[in-house]
């Protein structure tokens, strides 16, 4: 069920639904997964060889939160990322698009359908897809390039009945 305090005064409730559940990969996860598998090879070889080694407990500590880093990188993302998509809620109104999640810590992010100058569907598999409000914008070049994400619904059920109330909804409010 949808907060009221989400709905604007006059503000229509066209959908409302959470991301599937489970672990999801995409294609972009395989880049990393494959250096998070050096990472975390390199740094358990690191432990192993500064503990048969003899060396100092500090040595031998400073490898623990790299060895952090490679198990999130190669395995614990996914699980986080399915922990914070159980705790994500979309909601899609006649004039705006809401992700609230509720995981550690509560955001929301709100955007207006007038705004939107482009709206994509992207099929993931049979029934789920994502619908992405906006582009993304890269900035920057070269090893300093960095991509802002455009707000999505992502993995929701029945993803192509969704996107076409968003459009039919974006078109309205962009003539209103």
């Amino acid at each position: 069920m949808v907060d009221p305090h989400l709905l604007l005064p006059g503000e229509k409730l066209l959908w409302q639904g959470q991301p599937a559940p489970g672990l999801r990969f995409e294609a972009k996860d395989a880049l990393l997964s494959l250096f998070g598998c050096f990472f975390f090879g390199f740094s358990l070889f690191w432990e192993y060889q500064a503990y048969n080694m003899g060396a100092p407990v500090s040595f031998q500590i400073f490898g623990l939160p790299f060895i952090a880093v490679g198990a999130y990188l190669v395995i614990l993302r996914y699980f986080w990322e399915a922990y914070e998509r159980g705790k994500t809620t979309y909601v899609l109104t006649d004039k705006r698009a809401i992700i609230s999640i509720d995981g550690l810590r509560r955001r929301q992010n709100t955007v207006t359908l007038a705004s939107v100058d482009e709206l994509t569907f992207e099929e993931k598999s049979s029934d789920l897809g994502t619908i992405v409000f906006g582009r993304d914008v890269k900035t920057g070049s070269g090893k300093s390039q960095r991509t802002s994400y455009a707000p999505r619904f992502k993995f929701i059920p029945a993803a192509k009945r969704v996107y076409q109330l968003a459009d039919g909804a974006r078109i309205k409010s962009i003539e209103a």
